[in-house]
C-alpha cells in the first residue's frame, strides 16, 4: 500500500499556515488593545472562542491544501493467474469483411467469434490486433478478458479510414502480433496466434513468410477463413463499396492462401461454418505449455479531493470574510 499525491507540488503552501497562525493572533492581539475597558471587555469566553475558531480555520485550510494536492492510494498485490498460454487475436476489418454472407456480416460475426473465445479462455494472456491495409494493436497483451470483450465489440467498419487504408496486409499483420508476442515471452509458456480473414491479402508482407518466421519463433498458427461458399458483392450501409478502379468490390474465400499460409507456419486452418472449427481450436490449445505467470497489478483509489478542497476553500474564503472577522468585532 502506497499513499502518494497527484500535484506533491502544492503542499509547500501548507508553509502559508505559519504565517495565517501570526497574522490572526496579531489581529486579535491589535483588536483587544485598541478599545478601551468600556468598550471592549476581554473574557475567557472570548479568548476561548477566538482560539477555538482560529483551530477551525487552520484545519479548513490545511485540508484545503492538501486535498488541492490530491491524494490518492495505491495498492499492490501479487496474483498467481490459471494457467494458460499467450494467444494473439489478429482480426481482419478490411472492408470486403462487411460481405453479407455471414449474417450480419463476415466482420460482426469474427467478433461473435472472438468474444466467445476470449469467454471460454480463463487463464489465457490475449491481445488483439487488427488490420486492412496496415496493422493496428487495439490492445497488448492482458489478462482482463472484461476489457477485451469492450474493445471487440467496439470494432467496426469506420475504426479505419478505408480510402486511404483499404486492402488486406495479412503478412504484415502476423509480423506485428509476433513482436509483441516475443516480447511479452515467458519461459515455458507456449504462445500462439489465432487469424481471422476471407484471406485475400492485397498488401505488404508475403503472409507465407510471415508463417515462416512465426514457425522458426515457435509461435502456433490458427487460422480461421471467414467467408461464404460464393462470392459476394459488398455493400456498405445500402450502397455498393467502390474500389479504386471504379468496379463493386466482389469478394470471395481464398481458401487456397490460407491453407498454403497455415502450411508455411506448420499450423492450421479451418473454415468458419460452425463451431467446430473454434472447438478444434480450442483442443488444439489445451495441449500447449500454459506455465503460471505471477502479474503484478495496480490498483488505485479514485478520489475527488481536487473538488472537495475547492469547495472548502471557498467555504473558508467566505467564513474568513463574512462570519470570522464579524464573530471577532469588537463589541461597542
Amino acid at each position: 500500500m502506497k499513499y502518494s499525491f497527484t500535484n506533491p507540488s502544492l503542499l509547500y503552501l501548507l508553509v502559508l499556515i505559519i504565517p495565517f497562525l501570526l497574522y490572526r493572533y496579531q489581529y486579535n492581539k491589535y483588536t483587544s488593545l485598541k478599545y478601551s475597558p468600556l468598550q471592549f471587555t476581554k473574557s475567557k469566553r472570548s479568548n476561548f472562542r477566538f482560539y477555538l475558531l482560529l483551530v477551525i480555520e487552520t484545519i479548513m485550510l490545511a485540508v484545503a491544501i492538501i486535498g488541492a494536492a490530491d491524494p490518492y492510494k495505491t495498492e499492490e498485490r501479487s496474483l498467481i493467474q490459471d494457467k494458460g498460454v499467450d494467444v494473439a487475436l489478429v482480426l481482419d476489418v478490411s472492408a470486403s469483411m462487411q460481405a453479407d454472407d455471414f449474417d450480419p456480416t463476415r466482420m460482426e460475426s469474427m467478433k461473435d467469434v472472438s468474444i466467445e473465445f476470449v469467454k471460454r479462455s480463463s487463464g489465457h494472456r490475449i491481445g488483439v490486433f487488427i488490420f486492412a491495409q496496415e496493422a493496428f494493436t487495439q490492445t497488448p497483451m492482458t489478462f482482463d478478458h472484461k476489457i477485451l470483450i469492450e474493445l471487440i465489440e467496439s470494432i467496426n467498419y469506420g475504426i479505419i479510414d478505408h480510402a486511404l487504408g483499404g486492402g488486406t496486409a495479412i503478412g504484415d499483420a502476423l509480423l506485428s502480433a509476433s513482436e509483441s508476442l516475443i516480447k511479452n515471452r515467458v519461459e515455458g509458456r507456449d504462445q500462439a496466434i489465432i487469424l481471422i480473414t476471407d484471406g485475400e491479402n492485397t498488401f505488404g508482407t508475403e503472409p507465407e513468410l510471415a508463417a515462416k518466421y512465426l514457425a522458426s519463433n515457435g509461435i502456433r498458427l490458427y487460422i480461421i477463413g471467414m467467408a461464404g461458399e460464393e462470392p459476394v458483392p459488398v455493400t456498405i450501409d445500402g450502397y455498393p463499396f467502390i474500389t479504386t478502379s471504379g468496379k463493386q468490390l466482389i469478394t470471395s474465400l481464398d481458401d487456397t492462401s490460407l491453407k498454403e499460409i497455415a502450411k508455411s507456419g506448420q499450423g492450421k486452418y479451418y473454415r468458419a461454418l460452425d463451431e467446430n472449427g473454434l472447438n478444434s481450436i480450442f483442443h488444439e490449445i489445451s495441449f500447449l505449455s500454459n506455465k503460471p505467470i505471477e502479474v503484478e497489478k495496480m490498483y488505485n483509489k479514485i478520489t475527488y479531493s481536487n473538488k472537495i478542497s475547492l469547495i472548502l476553500l471557498i467555504i473558508f474564503i467566505i467564513w474568513i470574510l463574512f462570519f470570522g472577522l464579524m464573530v471577532r468585532s469588537p463589541m461597542r
